[in-house]
């Protein structure tokens, strides 16, 4: 992820004011401008909130972060989300605030991002780098920046529900939480002898946010709701007395790309007992609800969004049927929807370290005893179950991909502008999914791919010539997959091909020959385009890739030349430099994506030409290589890093999460991998989430948990504003994703032919238990360990084969009660033969 901002515009005050001040005019008694109301999230001060006091008890459930006042910043809210719509809660008692937010809603509209420049200037920034002259190389490699403008467009948030509350200036037993297991975040609290409860949820069956409000006093919910957004154009109506609707654009629309954005949210209010009708809060329209029993609060949004060339759908028509579905049932047949389809996810693996008695404080008081060097098994436990949470929440069947930069966002600038980062950061998101039972969102990832290929194939012909498709290191709704921001950071023309490892790895993970067939267009297009990359590298005749460039790392330059590794502090005229031939990540994913189309091709019986290419390309690809320090090297040749602890450790990708190098197949790369860590040290954000991976895979266990203990409290690699040390940080979501996948990788690996249980546990987690873990070659995993060791485990085969386990002491295995005939292949490793549908019991040996 790129750390620089420079290139990103700024919110401009001038122009908003001019809007708002025009928004101001024209007033009608059921129409109202929202976006004068709002300012500018940067510049946000919030009210004061109610007096709380007395003591809060702890909830029912036990994955459950709680906490005792409400959040004074955006990300110490409570995320929601149904795959598209997300909303953040803060838990304000007297003036709540509810961001809410549509995957979509982008500024801009299709456009194709191919610069005119482009292909007649590649065959000389071809024979610049074979050269070696790289600073001339990456002056004239700004020809293939993204055009008409060098940055991908941005998302933006869409608006608020508000609710304001009569007399709720002092309450006592405060209490705020997001209940993991059933995806309900709640606010409870008393006034007097008056227990008021507020529970919300995004149901995915019905794409609505739900929001019920209720007193164990009959009565007594009397307060104001209604709907606002930054966006200066953004008009608020009532529909009846019962609902509200708000609509507009975006507002940054930018003159090289126009937008022809639309949204609109309807908020409809069902109250039992009381009453409900429209008036006026302020400048703004609202709902007012007087004396009720208890309120439902249903939340719609949509735009006109239907894919990233088609911007025909009707905003108002996805709205009114989003709320007529939802309003049609009742609160309790929306709560039952929701749980019926969350639940069985979110409970297809669980995880149990052990439990304190200190697990029963609220989470912040946690968080600060962690800090301070206390264990918290059963708080690792739930982090591991927010990663997968989080994965639940944002990528589902017929949403776009996750994004650990949008849906949950309450501004209109937006983290490295909404981008999907494809460098690092979507991978990251999704490596707990198949492991964790979660296989299911890896769907809308690949709709995701399947569009940015029908796109980057525009690029790849337009950029480079090439058959196939490409994509570069982000992009947007739009799918723009040319380079874009700069050449230093945007020179990865082969992260398409990194996204297609995921679609290969679902295929492992369950061998299906019908998905096979769908996923195979893709990876024949990512290796068409890997193909018409490949030059001839000069000295060793070696098929690389021209150009290439290590995702956001660089080696140094003076007067245009590239400097040798010499384990000497880089010079003061030395400048950073990423553009070249061969990288050491491009040709470990060619490597991959080459190997596993032919290996595709071959199943299906298609393409025998481009099989006959791949098989003659495969043996003359750049091998790994180490350095003379011992190190793996990241560029074809040992070049000086311009900071040598840098964050991305791209190089490493063939040993996490690809299995090119493996800890007993390669042992001399495996160690060149360790000692490139020993240097690449940085333990923070997405970076340690990775290194947990890596570590684990070098089973040195205490690594691993140290590096876990420090990034479950800490705040992102790249702190904001909006970010805060007093919730479990979403780090833009993907290092807890990253952790999520990491505990698996100390529990369970099976990237090496073989099934290993417990490869990196580490001493403070003595005893503990797994439920729901899968691994390739289709098996379900269940573990327990006690005093360090494997107590028990259950496999269940989905399919007849052989099965290779790896275990730290000898074992018995059972099926049915009957022992199983096991065939040792070396000590502490056996196979047998697996039957589709059969359960086998693994019990050490006394």
């Amino acid at each position: 992820m790129n750390a620089s901002s420079s290139l990103f515009p700024v919110f401009r005050p001038c122009l908003v004011l001019g809007l708002l001040l025009l928004g101001l005019t024209g007033l009608r008694a059921q129409e109202a401008p929202q976006g004068a109301a709002i300012p500018d999230k940067d510049s946000e001060v919030h009210p004061p909130d109610a007096v709380i006091s007395g003591t809060a008890q702890p909830p029912a459930s036990s994955m459950a972060w709680w906490y005792r006042t409400p959040a004074t910043k955006f990300w110490e809210g409570v995320p929601i989300a149904t795959g598209r719509f997300g909303a953040m809660l803060y838990g304000r008692v007297r003036d709540e605030i509810i961001p809410f937010n549509d995957e979509t809603l982008w500024t801009g509209q299709p456009y194709n991002a191919v610069n005119p420049k482009a292909l007649s200037s590649l065959p000389e920034i071809r024979r610049l780098i074979a050269e070696e002259k790289f600073g001339e190389a990456a002056e004239l490699a700004t020809h293939l920046i993204s055009h008409p403008v060098p940055v991908v467009q941005t998302y933006q948030a869409m608006g608020r529900l508000h609710l304001r509350f009569d007399g709720h200036e002092a309450v006592q037993d405060y209490r705020r939480e997001l209940d993991m297991d059933s995806a309900i975040a709640r606010v409870v609290y008393r006034i007097g002898d008056a227990r008021f409860t507020r529970e919300a949820f995004a149901s995915y069956p019905d794409q609505v946010v739900v929001v019920r409000l209720t007193c164990d006093r009959p009565g007594q919910l009397t307060f104001n709701t209604l709907l606002s957004s930054l966006h200066a154009s953004a008009v608020t109506r009532t529909l009846g007395a019962d609902t509200l609707l708000i609509e507009g654009g975006v507002s940054e629309p930018n003159p090289e790309i126009p937008s022809r954005m639309r949204w609109q949210g309807r908020l409809r209010v069902l109250a039992e007992g009381g009453t409900v009708r429209a008036v006026r809060d302020g400048q703004n329209l609202a709902l007012r609800v007087e004396k009720a029993d208890s309120v439902t609060l249903i939340l719609a949004g949509a735009t006109n969004y239907v894919n990233w060339n088609d911007l025909t759908a009707d905003p108002d028509a996805r709205c009114a049927d989003y709320l007529r579905g939802a309003t049609a049932r009742s609160f309790g047949t929306l709560r039952d929807r929701h749980l019926a389809d969350y639940q069985p996810l979110f409970r297809a693996c669980r995880l149990d370290l052990g439990r304190t008695p200190e697990a029963n404080d609220d989470t912040t008081t946690r968080m600060d005893r962690i800090r301070a060097g206390a264990a918290d098994p059963h708080y690792t436990a739930q982090y591991f179950q927010y990663g997968r949470y989080l994965l639940i929440a944002d990528s589902r069947p017929g949403t776009m991909a996750f994004n650990n930069h949008n849906i949950w966002l309450d501004d209109l600038k937006g983290r490295w502008r909404g981008r999907w980062t494809l460098n690092i950061n979507i991978q990251e998101c999704y490596w707990p999914a198949e492991t964790t039972g979660l296989q299911s969102t890896v769907e809308s990832l690949l709709s995701f791919i399947q569009d940015l290929a029908a796109s980057g194939a525009r690029t790849a012909r337009g950029v480079y010539g090439a058959r196939g498709w490409t994509a570069h290191h982000g992009t947007d709704v739009w799918m723009n997959t040319a380079m874009t921001d700069r050449v230093f950071h945007g020179m990865a023309p082969m992260m398409g091909v990194w996204l297609t490892q995921h679609l290969w790895e679902h295929y492992l993970f369950d061998p299906n020959p019908d998905y096979l067939r769908r996923i195979y267009p893709l990876l024949k297009g990512a290796s068409e385009f890997a193909l018409d990359m490949l030059v001839e590298e000069p000295t060793h005749k070696w098929l690389v890739p021209s150009p290439s460039g290590s995702p956001e790392n660089g080696f140094v330059l003076v007067n245009g030349r590239a400097l040798l590794h010499d384990g000497k502090p880089k010079p003061p005229e030395g400048v950073r430099n990423s553009i070249t031939m061969g990288v050491a990540m491009d040709n470990q994913l060619l490597r991959d994506v080459f190997t596993q189309t032919l290996l595709a091709a071959t199943e299906l019986g298609v393409d025998a030409p481009l099989q006959s290419e791949l098989r003659a390309a495969l043996p003359r690809l750049a091998p790994h290589q180490v350095r003379a320090d011992g190190t793996l090297m990241e560029w074809l040749k040992p070049w000086k890093e311009f900071d040598p602890k840098h964050r991305h450790v791209s190089h490493l990708y063939a040993f996490y999460p690809s299995n090119q190098i493996t800890r007993r197949g390669t042992p001399a790369l495996a160690e060149a991998v360790r000692k490139s860590l020993v240097i690449r040290d940085d333990p923070a954000g997405w970076t340690g989430a990775w290194r947990v991976n890596l570590q684990a895979r070098l089973g040195e266990a205490e690594e691993c948990y140290r590096v876990l203990r420090h990034l479950q409290t800490s705040i992102s690699k790249h702190p904001a504003p909006e970010d805060s040390d007093r919730v479990p940080s979403m780090e833009g979501n993907q290092a807890i994703q990253g952790i999520t996948a990491g505990i698996v990788e100390m529990l369970l690996q099976s990237h090496a032919g073989e099934i290993e249980l417990l490869p990196a546990l580490p001493k403070a987690w003595p005893r503990g238990s797994i439920q729901g873990l899968r691994a390739r070659g289709g098996y379900g995993v269940d573990l327990a360990w006690s005093g360090g060791r494997l107590a028990s485990a259950t496999l269940r085969a989905s399919r007849d084969g052989t099965c290779r386990l790896r275990t730290a002491q000898l074992v018995t295995l059972t099926h049915d009660g009957r022992p199983v005939a096991l065939r040792t292949i070396e000590p502490g490793v056996v196979e047998f033969t697996t039957t589709a549908g059969a359960v086998y019991a693994v019990t050490p040996q006394s």
